[in-house]
């Protein structure tokens, strides 16, 4: 059962937000973009990246950088 679960694609959202945050390099700027918190932004790449396993970003400082 629990393998079925991990085999679902990515939420809509957290593609969304990596795309936005992936573009400007800022997940506030990504936030503004999509009317969402950086947070919630911040959450939607962090899960994104624990389902793939590897980091998608380099965070730096107020910045982010694909890796």
């Amino acid at each position: 059962m629990e393998a079925a679960v991990s085999q679902r694609p990515p939420s809509l959202r957290s593609l969304a937000a990596f795309e936005a945050a992936a573009r400007n390099q800022s997940f506030a700027k990504a936030a503004i973009e999509l009317h969402l918190t950086a947070g919630a932004v911040s959450h939607a790449i962090r899960s994104l990246e624990e389902r793939l396993g590897d980091p998608l970003f380099e965070r730096k400082g107020r910045g982010v950088i694909l890796t």
